[in-house]
This record gives structure tokens, sequence and C-alpha cells, in this order.
């Protein structure tokens, strides 16, 4: 760590009534919290990675939505596609598009999942202190 950091956590120790080492405990543990034991290995990567970014970057990438021009062309693709009547080049932008969209939509259920395991997290910080009488040490 370096020493411009511990003087920062240092002094937030100091501020909050609790010591350095509490201090940086309590911060990981909400930061980042456990995940489920069976997870597929990249999907546990993917999330102990995210994990490092922060709440802003997470709320973005869950608050995010489809461009209108590829919601659009999504639709109507569908609509081909249940009609049968796609053509090769047609299936093969629509393949495409399915696999974006399921992308987006796994990045916008992992960013979901790391922030309610935040919140639970910091909720549950939050009742242990108040109920042992411990400052907040955010």
């Amino acid at each position: 760590m370096s020493q411009r950091l511990y003087k920062r956590v240092e002094r937030t120790a100091i501020q909050t009534g609790c010591g350095v080492s509490e201090l940086i405990v309590s911060t990981l543990e909400t930061r980042m919290p456990p995940l489920p034991d069976r997870l597929p290995p990249k999907l546990a990567a993917d999330l102990s990675r995210w994990s490092l970014l922060d709440d802003e970057a997470l709320l973005a990438i869950a608050n995010a939505v489809l461009p209108a021009k590829q919601q659009r062309r999504y639709s109507t693709l569908l609509r081909q596609a249940n009609a049968g009547r796609l053509n090769a080049r047609a299936q093969s932008e629509w393949d495409t598009l399915q696999q974006e969209y399921l992308r987006f939509s796994q990045n916008k259920a992992k960013a979901q999942f790391l922030l309610a395991q935040r919140k639970r997290a910091s909720e549950v910080d939050g009742f242990l202190r108040a109920r042992n009488d411990l400052p907040a040490t955010r």
C-alpha cells in the first residue's frame, strides 16, 4: 500500500474511531462480497474482476440500454425469424445480434448482482455496527 493511501486510510480510521485493520477489512468485505460457491470458473473470474469497479461504473452497466437502432434491428430480425423469412445474410446478422444481446444482458445481470451484494454487505455492516455501538467506517 502506498504511503499516501495508508495516510488516507489512517486518517479515516481515526475519524471513525476504529483501527486501520478494522477499516480495511470492513471496506474490503463491502467492496468484495462473497460469491456463491458453485459458479462456473469464467463467471466467477468475471465477477471477481468486476468487483474492482466502483458503484458508478456498475450502475452505468446495470442501467445501460441497447442503442435504439440496434433495438429496432433486433425486433425486425426477430419478426422475420419467427415468420421463417431470414435469408443467409440476415440469419448471420440475427445470430450475431442474438449473441451481442445475450452478452449485453449477462453484463447487466453481473453488475446488478454485485450492486445487490454490496448493498446487502453494507446493510449487514451497518446493522452490526449499530448493534455493537461501533462507528460507521464509510
